[in-house]
């Protein structure tokens, strides 16, 4: 069994503590829903859903269950932090999404559109869903969702900042990283519209020592199925880049947090806990054996894929146990083994 601590407890630990900081008007001892948006670091589902009916979304009212076939390799954290918190969890999160169309496109085939966005697709559907559990009658879906028993998180980013997005100079055109920090804060309003008031921001992962994004000098993969011509550019200095981008986001949701929290006053009443997946990460690689089963690895992914299967399952798993990698595959984080 991997060997970090519980994600629920830590998820728990900090939203104790800043609820004291925030003076929120309905404090929180129980969480007994745990709403949750994202890319495929937190999708349980809602991805496959789109493909399975040939890019169609889930009516209002579809409760998205639980699957350990995700593109982390397995359960997603929201999945041991629900059993653990003992709340339910309604999932949003969609695998390769970005926070908004408007600022990164990216189309998928499969799905005949783009994918689902955070504030073009998730937030629109979990407002949906609030409307339809209001008139539902004998339905216990979303029917206990208070202020006082309810945490929203957000992990979003990955898909922003890397390959055919910002790293590579593939954004909309006119749109910057301060478009991308504004849509982050745009996601709370929305959610605290509909009464939310404890919101969770996981900041930026260390993307630059992922095998992805990694130069090839430091264990980076080259070409390969998400950035087919790695090579043809300076691995040193787009692993700097990445760097720099994660950083400068990360210093902006720190400072901004408690800016638009309590100078700006932009939700009165609510709590809002920076979640530090940077600094998790970091310790991983410092500690890797504390965190993940023997033999401990950080730099290799599971799954190890060809450029030649692009869009396929004909990948080469590890020997080893999928509890001994951070990685699932080049940018799949094993999100089951970090938190949990």
């Amino acid at each position: 069994m991997p060997k970090a601590p519980s994600c629920a407890m830590r998820l728990l630990t900090i939203l104790l503590s800043s609820i004291v900081t925030s003076a929120a008007i309905s404090p929180i001892t129980t969480v007994d829903n745990l709403i949750v948006f994202g890319d495929s670091y937190t999708d349980e589902g809602r991805l496959a859903y789109f493909q399975s009916h040939n890019g169609t979304a889930p009516p209002a009212g579809t409760f998205i269950p639980t699957a350990n076939v995700t593109a982390s390799g397995g359960y997603t954290w929201p999945h041991f932090a629900s059993q653990q918190l003992g709340a339910t969890t309604y999932n949003y999160a969609v695998s390769g999404a970005t926070c908004s169309n408007e600022i990164v496109y990216r189309y998928l085939e499969s799905i005949n559109g783009p994918f689902p966005s955070v504030i073009d697709y998730e937030i629109p559907a979990f407002l949906a869903d609030v409307e339809y559990a209001l008139g539902a009658k004998n339905s216990t879906f979303l029917s206990n969702r208070k202020p006082n028993n309810t945490v929203y998180t957000l992990w979003i980013g990955t898909n922003d900042l890397g390959v055919r997005a910002f790293l590579t100079d593939s954004q909309q055109p006119g749109t910057t990283i301060s478009n991308f920090t504004d849509c982050i804060w745009s996601v709370f309003d929305a959610i605290y519209s509909t009464g939310g008031r404890h919101f969770v921001l996981f900041n930026e992962a260390p993307l630059d020592q992922s095998p992805l994004y990694a130069s090839i000098h430091n264990g980076g993969v080259g070409d390969n199925q998400y950035w087919e011509n790695k090579t043809s550019y300076n691995t040193t200095e787009f692993e700097q880049k990445m760097l720099e981008y994660t950083t400068s986001v990360n210093t902006i949701f720190s400072y901004g947090a408690p800016f638009q929290l309590l100078v700006e006053a932009r939700w009165p009443g609510a709590s809002f806990t920076i979640f530090d997946i940077h600094q998790l990460f970091l310790d991983i690689y410092s500690n890797p054996s504390e965190y993940l089963d023997a033999p401990a690895n950080t730099n290799e992914p599971y799954y190890g894929c060809s450029i030649t299967v692009l869009g396929s399952n004909n990948c080469t798993a590890s020997e080893h146990s999928l509890s001994s990698f951070l990685w699932s595959v080049i940018l799949g984080l094993i999100t089951g083994n970090i938190l949990t």
